[in-house]
């Protein structure tokens, strides 16, 4: 007799599953906008943005509607970003560990990328203090709400403290935000920018609470900072996608974003619990970043744990997983890089029983 093949647990990116996608709503606001605003948003044009989702994101936020750029999601917004501010050889510092594609981000625009060691409750600002007086970065690049790949969340008292370095030294701050609004306990901390505005941009998308393939991402900023990435912008794309933004601001216009945040809550909610529980059952020994929402668990493993090789042994398990040295970029002088032993574990797209299962076999690898 045969035996029966043991299923494909996948553990890599931090992607939403098809089951959360508002398919029929999102059908209904992309036709609305087709036939309201045709000549608009099939036409090149509206570099900014589409400009009533501009509108309604500045409402949202408090600001003016020529603090906001709109683009093809977060990620195209903060390359221009950084071609806009990095100058080569310049330093961006991070967090350690801290996302990947920013990583590259930034270092394909010339800067190094330096992280600065992460806490259980974010960035430490001391050591980031360090570094800023050693060298003035061209940003400081922060996911101060359930951070990817950690987990970890940016503490008010932390917060604070970022802000005033960042005025106190005259540096930017970007707070990317993509999982803030997908909290499964506890309660909101402020922005950076609701703290001070002053030395922060914001940026965020649409990603993680509709459709990451709609591709609609934003920037909140000074105005001249946004009027100088547009250009940039125009200059490299000739013009967002506007179908999909005026779809997006139909949705906010409708106030469907919320119901739809609380259906997300229900699906995911289940997922982290299961995550939560298993990584702490097998790995008691291992440093645990366990968030109150967002889409990752992650774990630093003792440095004991059989860690050679993990990614490939894993396979042979029929378990995927992202090599954990991908998050972390260059270390402060002196830092050792622990990146082997690092393991970021999304939940959002694998039911509570795989969950179970795909911890069990991590465990019995290490």
């Amino acid at each position: 007799m045969t035996e029966t093949a043991q299923a494909r647990i996948v553990f890599t990116r931090g992607v939403p599953p098809p089951e959360s996608f508002p398919t029929e709503e999102f059908a209904e606001c992309l036709d609305a906008a087709l036939k309201k605003d045709p000549s608009v948003i099939l036409q090149y044009g509206q570099q900014p943005g589409y400009g009533p989702l501009r509108e309604e994101l500045a409402k949202e936020y408090g600001v003016d509607v020529s603090n906001i750029l709109v683009g093809n999601g977060s990620l195209q917004l903060q390359d221009l970003i950084s071609a806009y501010m990095i100058r080569p050889g310049g330093v961006v510092y991070t967090e350690q560990p801290s996302f990947d594609r920013a990583i590259k981000t930034f270092r394909r625009r010339g800067a190094r990328a330096v992280g600065i060691p992460l806490d259980d409750d974010g960035v430490n600002v001391e050591r980031l203090r360090e570094a800023v007086e050693a060298e003035k970065p061209a940003f400081v690049y922060l996911v101060p709400d359930f951070q990817n790949p950690a987990g970890a969340t940016l503490s008010l008292e932390k917060r604070r403290q970022v802000v005033e370095l960042a005025e106190e030294k005259d540096f930017w701050v970007i707070e990317d935000i993509p999982y803030r609004k997908l909290r499964y306990a506890g309660e909101d901390l402020p922005l950076l920018r609701e703290i001070s505005p002053n030395r922060v941009i914001t940026m965020s998308s649409f990603s993680k609470l509709l459709s990451p393939g709609i591709r609609v991402g934003f920037v909140i900023a000074p105005e001249e900072l946004i009027k100088a990435v547009t250009s940039l912008g125009e200059d490299t794309y000739l013009s967002p996608v506007l179908p999909t933004q005026a779809a997006v601001a139909e949705y906010l216009r409708r106030d469907w974003l919320a119901p739809n945040i609380e259906r997300l809550k229900e699906v995911y909610r289940p997922r982290w619990e299961a995550m939560a529980n298993a990584v702490r059952r097998e790995f008691s020994g291992a440093q645990l970043f366990v968030p109150d929402g967002g889409f990752f668990v992650s774990m630093m493993l003792p440095e004991d744990a059989h860690t050679d090789n993990l990614v490939g042994r894993a396979k042979d398990q029929d378990l995927v997983l992202t090599p954990g040295a991908a998050f972390f970029p260059d270390p402060m002088t002196g830092e050792e890089v622990s990146g082997d032993r690092f393991v970021r574990l999304p939940f959002c797209a694998v039911p509570p029983e795989q969950i179970d299962e795909g911890v069990k076999r991590l465990a019995s690898l290490v």
